[in-house]
């Protein structure tokens, strides 16, 4: 694989920078309280022997798939080296690009996994094609990403004039911000799968919503929104800070009304596909 250009990404990674590496544990565990501690909403199979996650940022799934499938191999792939943590032994980080040519097996892996990285990839409709290859007869896909046009929707002034500049911004880099409501749509036209689901989950940020589980997952989106609202590679794209602060003011608002719409999508490859 070549290497790595962390210029393609359009935020500071977890290996450079602590505040990011908590911003992603804050996730990992709110959307962990949220699946009431399973890996996705999508029932897994025990006898899962290859793991694939995609995008795996500091590693938290690929541990938490690891530690519940001791006698499965995990492959965790990102563009940024891992942050320190204890990896357990059936996990294998491989340092790559997922906009570059991947040197992995086709269709073998039991599970391919991605969760709120697909979005900021560059052609990150490309890259949901290729990771289909990955998935063996019968096995699962798993992608998880949000649609930030449900802020624009439902947030005040200040947040709709900044998240449609972030869409913007997104898009000049050939990435998908609202790519989360696209994910059966892409998934079903590789014509590799037989069973695709999606669920959309509305998080109000504002954690207002139904049970603490979903009230949690609202509240770590808003206080990750605004981190990654605040990173200075945002900036450095031409996002003005009074913009941020602007919509940093109306989302910690108490009657703060705006909405995250998380789509889980899973899909099962059919055998007849995996052959043709």
């Amino acid at each position: 694989m070549h290497s790595p250009d962390r210029h393609t990404y359009g935020l500071t990674t977890a290996s450079e920078c602590e505040q990011e590496e908590s911003r992603l544990a804050h996730m990992h565990a709110a959307f962990t309280r949220y699946l009431d501690g399973a890996l996705s909403l999508t029932p897994v199979a025990a006898s899962l022997k290859r793991i694939l996650d995609l995008g795996c940022g500091s590693g938290a799934w690929a541990i938490q798939a690891a530690l519940k499938f001791p006698d499965a191999q995990v492959v965790a792939i990102d563009m940024s080296p891992l942050p320190h943590c204890e990896l357990p032994p059936n996990v294998n980080f491989v340092l790559a690009n997922l906009t570059e040519d991947w040197t992995l097996e086709m269709e073998a892996f039991d599970m391919v996994h991605s969760r709120l990285v697909m979005s900021h990839v560059v052609n990150g409709e490309d890259a949901i094609r290729k990771a289909a290859q990955l998935v063996r007869s019968g096995g699962l896909m798993i992608i998880e990403d949000f649609d930030l046009n449900s802020m624009v929707q439902t947030g005040g002034p200040a947040t709709c004039a900044f998240v449609k500049k972030v869409i913007e911004l997104w898009a000049s880099r050939k990435a998908d911000a609202e790519i989360g409501r696209k994910l059966s749509g892409i998934i079903k036209s590789t014509g590799c799968f037989f069973d695709v689901q999606v669920r959309k989950v509305p998080a109000p940020l504002c954690g207002t919503g139904h049970g603490e589980p979903m009230n949690e997952l609202g509240r770590a989106l808003k206080n990750s929104w605004i981190r990654v609202s605040e990173d200075r590679r945002l900036r450095a794209l031409g996002l003005m800070e009074g913009m941020a602060q602007q919509q940093k003011e109306e989302l910690i608002q108490a009657d703060c009304m705006t909405v995250m719409d998380v789509y889980f999508c899973s899909a099962q490859r059919g055998y007849q596909a995996a052959k043709e």
